[in-house]
């Protein structure tokens, strides 16, 4: 190998400025890539969410199924009681002919029968004083002079409320006022006249 001196070349000095060596920079991590990962990650999360939303919802209809379904088997064994009853009234029917202790017995089951029901929140609906469209249904009207309009004649069926929800209203007859004769009578003319010049035209 030549030496520096032998080709004339002046020898170069060390700088004192020379370029520190490049750093080692960390590759960027791909925008798209990161997105990716992260939409994976919520996905996961809703799955689990759902997972669990669905067993919640699972888990509240077995626990509204069980709770029906006791509530249903408390009010069947109280109904047996009544059952129980009708079976001693109809053997007491067939060894006693009496009318009269037929009757009474029909009337204590009655009684029975509704306390059964009034214990598990039935109530019937009063059926006094002036028509109410929530709480009843009115199937006839009729004509009275004296008589407000809107009251209740005569019930044809009774109605109940369970708790505070009317589940059948009471069908009754209502009091409609009487119109005057001369009243009738001008609204009478006004339906001629009217249906006159409908036929003009």
């Amino acid at each position: 190998m030549r030496r520096l001196e032998e080709t004339g070349l002046p020898e170069e000095e060390p700088s004192d400025t020379a370029e520190p060596a490049e750093e080692v920079r960390p590759v960027a991590e791909d925008p798209i890539a990161a997105k990716d990962k992260q939409i994976a990650e919520l996905t996961d999360d809703l799955k689990r969410l759902q997972a669990e939303f669905d067993n919640y919802k699972k888990r509240m209809e077995r626990e509204w199924s069980d709770k029906v379904r006791l509530a249903n088997q408390r009010l069947i064994t109280d109904l047996l009681a009544v059952l129980d009853s009708f079976d001693k009234a109809l053997e007491d029917a067939r060894k006693n002919s009496s009318p009269e202790s037929l009757k009474s017995g029909l009337g204590k089951l009655h009684k029975q029968f509704l306390q059964t029901l009034q214990r598990e929140g039935l109530k019937e609906i009063k059926a006094e004083g002036k028509f109410d469209p929530f709480m009843h249904e009115a199937i006839m009207r009729e004509e009275h002079e004296e008589i407000d309009d809107g009251k209740i004649l005569e019930v044809f069926q009774k109605g109940y409320t369970l708790g505070n929800k009317p589940i059948r209203p009471t069908r009754v007859k209502v009091a409609k006022k009487k119109e005057p004769e001369e009243l009738r009578q001008k609204e009478a003319e006004q339906d001629h006249d009217t249906q006159s010049q409908e036929k003009e035209e």
